[in-house]
């Protein structure tokens, strides 16, 4: 017998002995435990057993208990379980859990008892907890779960079609707030995000399709719920307007003419124009940002810069501008974007100057929230992020250092092809105007603490490289910074006039 036919002959045998093993053992030792539900009266139990003291659990039963749809197939030995539009593969003896086209591995391999699928309890909902619209919490020594259910507030979808274009109207028990909503469009698929929304998810499912939307698929996330909506066509404008019990999106595809129903043209364009512009000197204070090679502080660079670029607005065009501090002081991340939107900014500018070991690195560069997909990228986000150590408590960052926190915050993001166009202005603004060279390639994503959170298109704006002795030099004259305002300034007016053209 050869090496290869060796080894998988014994495959074969050991996972023999494991089948038999394991479903002659379980079958002597079935028990239920009491699952009960948080703030009802119900109670039911669930079908367990124990393996060399671990608990498992019927993964049947449990869908049932959630009144999930679920599918199992005893053949080939395979459950699958339908949250919403999510797809979730469990196969016996295997540890790994397919969720739509992601693996997660369990500590432990499901089982086969009596022809039922079983998984190990506390490890299964350790992992895939997050994936249900509910709460566990398990008691090993009682031998308890409990459940508790997450209250809905988005219980339906309709799509109404139109002479020129579709509503869509998402049914809401909460008053959500202008702020708590957010749409992006990414290809053909229109998103809204609801911040502090709890899905009816199957609800929402099997939604009726009309006009030019094809497919729904409902998300939910730790803090907000995504409804995505698939279309068959491009949009040429759509609205968001929030009504008692329901939050209307309104789309129009390229072509239309005249309002949809229902909607108010003159808000709408009051919405979108331009006409308060948040501008953050970044650093201040006890964070002197980068130091250059002679001592030049970057917080010193930022708030020059962001008080000529605010001169030049003002002098220019009838616009609020607002920084978020005017002098020498220290500001927690959070408090610039929060500025940003109780002041109901619809641009915000984060001014940075970059910095690397390497002296010899110099050129501007844009950023924009994203995932970073190079490591100059990733090193000045780090950067710029470590300003949260010399804050009081940095406690209310730890999910933001979470990939999937940012993931979200994007997904919430109806601003990012907005913002990338603002970015692109700006970057080649500056190299034009000052002679600097492109860092890179120019425009970089990257997880900006500072971004997170502002409910308008927004960029940081690195300026040079104040550790580059030629770059330093030329960020301490007034003519060089100057430029750079004036670079800035010009990019928001192309991009001011581009944007208010399209809303009539």
């Amino acid at each position: 017998m050869n090496v290869r036919l060796k080894s998988r002959f014994t495959h074969i045998l050991l996972t023999s002995i494991l089948i038999v093993s394991f479903t002659g053992l379980q079958a002597q030792m079935r028990d239920r435990i009491l699952v009960s539900f948080e703030n009802q009266r119900r109670a039911a139990s669930l079908s367990t057993v124990q393996q060399e003291s671990v608990l498992y659990a019927s993964l049947e039963e449990f869908s049932q208990l959630l009144n999930i749809k679920h599918f199992y197939n005893p053949q080939n030995k395979k459950l699958v379980m339908t949250v919403g539009s999510r797809s979730i593969k469990v196969t016996a003896l295997n540890p790994f859990i397919i969720v739509d086209n992601m693996a997660y591995q369990l500590a432990l391999p499901t089982l086969i008892v009596d022809g039922h699928m079983y998984a190990p309890l506390a490890l299964f909902l350790q992992s895939m907890g997050g994936f249900f619209p509910a709460e566990f919490h398990l008691n090993l020594n009682t031998e308890e779960l409990n459940i508790r259910r997450f209250r809905i507030n988005i219980t339906g979808v309709e799509v109404e079609q139109k002479r020129n274009g579709s509503l869509i109207r998402i049914f809401t028990t909460k008053e959500f707030q202008e702020t708590e909503v957010a749409t992006s469009v990414n290809r053909d698929w229109l998103n809204v995000s609801l911040y502090g929304g709890v899905l009816d998810s199957v609800q929402i499912a099997s939604s009726q399709r009309m006009g030019i939307v094809k497919q729904i698929a409902p998300f939910q996330f730790e803090k907000s719920a995504q409804v995505s909506f698939q279309l068959d066509g491009s949009v040429a404008d759509r609205s968001v307007y929030i009504q008692p019990g329901e939050v209307v999106v309104s789309i129009r595809s390229p072509g239309s003419v005249g309002p949809l129903s229902n909607t108010n043209s003159n808000a709408n364009r009051e919405r979108w124009l331009i006409n308060k512009i948040i501008i953050d000197p970044g650093h201040g204070g006890k964070d002197p940002g980068a130091v250059g090679p002679t001592g030049l502080m970057e917080k010193t660079v930022n708030l020059d810069i962001a008080k000529r670029l605010k001169d030049l607005i003002e002098k220019r065009f009838d616009i609020e501008v607002l920084l978020t501090r005017e002098d020498d002081r220290h500001l927690r991340l959070k408090e610039r974007t929060q500025f940003a939107n109780t002041h109901d900014g619809k641009l915000f500018i984060s001014i940075h100057a970059n910095s690397n070991p390497s002296r010899r690195i110099r050129g501007v560069s844009t950023y924009v929230l994203g995932i970073e997909k190079s490591e100059q990228a990733l090193s000045v986000a780090e950067k710029e992020n470590s300003v949260i150590e010399l804050e009081e408590s940095v406690e209310v960052y730890r999910e933001y250092q979470d990939a999937a926190h940012i993931l979200n915050a994007i997904a919430q993001s109806s601003y990012l092809k907005e913002s990338q166009d603002l970015a692109g202005m700006v970057n080649e603004c500056i190299r034009k105007k000052t002679n600097l060279p492109r860092f890179g390639n120019g425009i970089y994503h990257g997880r900006f603490y500072v971004l997170v959170g502002a409910a308008m298109p927004r960029i940081l704006v690195e300026v040079g490289f104040i550790s580059n002795k030629h770059e330093e030099r030329l960020l301490k004259t007034r003519a060089f910074r100057q430029k750079v305002a004036e670079a800035i300034f010009e990019s928001i007016q192309n991009f001011k006039s581009k944007y208010e053209a399209g809303i009539g």
